[in-house]
């Protein structure tokens, strides 16, 4: 069959692997009018996209799968017109893990050795769909809006180690339970997940489970028929349904009353709702994200819980440390809401004197985040000039005395509970633990030692 007249498609094919791993590729795609064009970054996958028509990439994922859940689900979300294509070695795909990733970011996988025809097959589908996507989002210019605010501010190592769970848990759509003081910013650790995840461009829904109206929780949860009981003058639909395809985020889930847990526990068992006063059975496909600042163990022994909904949630724990554990972290925090509020109060960006923030880190910070912005709310409305002193922010003291610590206790701590929340989100598993804090296993056991931890 004559090729004239027809047109050579772009495949870009990214591979860690260097240039011969693409030489295959670039072999059997040809004769099928391929021209494939090798990457080896993230970075250069980028330049190539701003440059031509490029509709299907190929990601070599083999000795790469691990590096590609830290960047693709962000690239995935800012591209979502291109259909990927991994190829990967059949034994990768036998982790249950990775099987979810494949299932959330690719179009289709192929198994190393690589077969020709089912290669060219598959990345010829994808490129008759990326048309179709094309069309989708024409409106937008092939190009979702993401939500790029993101104020899990702060370097210090626990704030690194819920980040690495953060990226870790948005491949999946299993429930996620976490867990931490007020203030620490929970409902953003899950606005991060559902932006890193699939369902990104779907709805994010959060519900305050202690602000619903005791008696029509079961109502504004799964929604109501209409004449479901008086003043049901029209159908509701539920905040569980209104999530259908994207992420409902739970907040305080331990108020939630016990004929509602029940109703709850349905639908993560079946995936399927009732509305009071109704008969149907809805399907509803939502992620579940709770969070909670009580020890939902102690709640089950007190009664308070059940047990049976507590482990279906606490599938996925993440731990959220409080800022007082945080270190250094609070003066990147105070800066970034200091420059935020100057903004949108209209007044110029003001700054911490010297003895503000040696303050900040002394203190015990009771009220967390939540304390810190609305202390720096009222610092920039009192401060005269150009810096928010300490008294601006009124008295900060701690709960034993004034001490002043220097920035090397303030890590030493930060190191310490990053260390602590490490291993509580792996179970108590050092291996685990290793791998969230981005260390070898003998260094977290000598770390371990070293801040005098019984947890090994």
């Amino acid at each position: 069959m004559s090729n004239e007249g027809r047109t050579t498609r772009l495949l870009p094919m990214l591979s860690l692997r260097g240039p011969d791993a693409s030489e295959e590729i670039r072999q059997i795609a040809g004769s099928f009018l391929w021209d494939v064009v090798a990457v080896d970054s993230p970075e250069q996958l980028q330049q190539l996209l701003r440059r031509g028509d490029v509709r299907v990439a190929l990601i070599d994922l083999r000795g790469a799968m691990q590096t590609a859940m830290s960047w693709l689900p962000a690239f995935a979300r800012e591209h979502p017109c291109l259909q990927l294509v991994a190829l990967v070695e059949r034994a990768q795909a036998e982790n249950v893990e990775n099987a979810a990733f494949l299932h959330a970011y690719f179009f289709d996988i192929c198994f190393a050795p690589v077969e020709p025809m089912r290669l060219t097959f598959s990345i010829g589908h994808a490129w008759t769909m990326a048309g179709v996507a094309s069309m989708q989002y024409a409106d937008e210019g092939c190009r979702l809006a993401v939500d790029e605010t993101d104020e899990l501010v702060g370097q210090s190592p626990a704030m690194a180690a819920v980040r690495r769970t953060i990226r870790r848990y948005a491949v999946t759509s299993l429930p996620v339970l976490i867990n931490g003081p007020t203030g620490t910013g929970k409902e953003l650790a899950a606005r991060s997940i559902h932006r890193s995840s699939v369902r990104a461009s779907q709805r994010f829904i959060a519900v305050n489970c202690g602000a619903l109206t005791p008696n029509l929780v079961q109502s504004e949860l799964f929604g109501h028929e209409k004449g479901a009981f008086t003043g049901a003058s029209r159908r509701r639909i539920g905040w569980v349904e209104a999530a259908n395809g994207g992420t409902l985020f739970l907040d305080e889930i331990g108020d939630l009353p016990l004929d509602t847990q029940t109703s709850l526990l349905r639908f993560l068992q079946q995936g399927e709702i009732q509305r009071v006063g109704g008969e149907a059975t809805i399907p509803v496909d939502a992620r579940i994200i709770a969070a909670t600042h009580v020890d939902l163990a102690d709640a089950v022994l007190n009664g308070d819980f059940r047990e049976d909904l507590y482990f279906r949630l606490d599938v996925l724990p993440l731990a959220m440390p409080s800022l007082a554990h945080r270190g250094p972290d609070v003066l990147e925090l105070a800066q970034y809401f200091l420059d935020r509020f100057c903004d949108e109060l209209g007044v110029k960006r003001k700054r911490l004197a010297p003895a503000t923030e040696a303050a900040m880190l002394s203190y015990d910070w009771p009220g967390n985040i939540r304390e810190l912005m609305n202390r720096l709310r009222r610092g920039i409305v009192l401060a005269d000039g150009p810096t928010v002193s300490l008294p601006d922010l009124e008295a900060l003291r701690t709960g034993e005395d004034n001490a002043i610590v220097t920035l090397a206790e303030a890590r030493e701590r930060a190191d310490r509970d990053a260390i602590v929340t490490a291993i509580a989100q792996a179970g108590h598993n050092v291996s685990e633990a290793a791998r969230l804090l981005d260390v070898s296993r003998c260094t977290l056991h000598r770390l371990i030692r070293k801040h005098g931890l019984a947890i090994e």
